[in-house]
């Protein structure tokens, strides 16, 4: 979850809302939240997007342990994050149980919370040089600060928002050591019952750009 949250820039409610038939080839397509498992449309229209996945399979990785994991709960409409009985996860419980005290282990502030997150996603952006409209489109942000020229008639390349996932990935996990990239690539490929590759594949083709 947390992965999708930094990489993707996916809010919390879009991560636990997020479905088996949102999972695309190459993108995952964001039109859907929950809050206390009440389901809804996205917040704005910008929020009702697509986000590409990293050349690192990074944020592949993260959706394929999910499917890994859950044997159950595998239907196009079915949910990524689910519990045991298929309904979204709390988002309360997994921030209190789980975040907080593994922000505590490592030595970062208590305060840290799902948003801290979606704001690395953003200041890695920044410090990477990408524009503002492709920080915007990736975060689903309605007109961001800007003139009415870049809100309204600048837009962004799919392939320049690919590049600006894929510089944050690399300077997350800069320079990995031998050990940590033989991890990395069994744990890409050697996904329990053969991950998504060999029973899942995506229940919709990418949208044309």
């Amino acid at each position: 979850m947390i992965l999708l949250i930094v990489f993707a820039s996916m809010r919390p409610g879009e991560v636990l809302a997020l479905r088996w038939k949102d999972i695309l080839c190459d993108r995952i397509v964001v039109d859907e939240r929950v809050y206390d498992n009440e389901f809804d449309e996205v917040k704005t229209a910008a929020g009702k997007r697509e986000v590409p996945y990293d050349k690192h399979g990074v944020i592949l990785g993260a959706v394929q342990q999910m499917w890994a994991r859950n044997k159950t709960f595998r239907q196009p409409n079915d949910l990524v994050f689910a519990n045991r009985v298929g309904k979204a996860l709390d988002r309360h419980n997994l921030l209190h149980r789980h975040v907080k005290p593994a922000a505590e282990r490592l030595g970062l502030p208590r305060t840290i919370d799902f948003r801290s997150f979606r704001t690395m996603h953003a200041c890695l952006m920044r410090r990477f040089g990408a524009r503002l409209e492709v920080a915007r489109d990736n975060m689903g942000h309605a007109g961001s600060s800007g003139s009415i020229t870049l809100d309204v008639y600048s837009k962004t390349w799919w392939n320049e928002r690919v590049e600006a996932v894929n510089r944050i990935v690399e300077a997350v996990f800069a320079e990995p050591d031998e050990e940590e990239k033989e991890r990395v690539a069994n744990m890409l490929k050697g996904l329990p019952d053969g991950g998504i590759g060999k029973q899942w594949e995506p229940f919709r083709e990418p949208q044309a750009v």
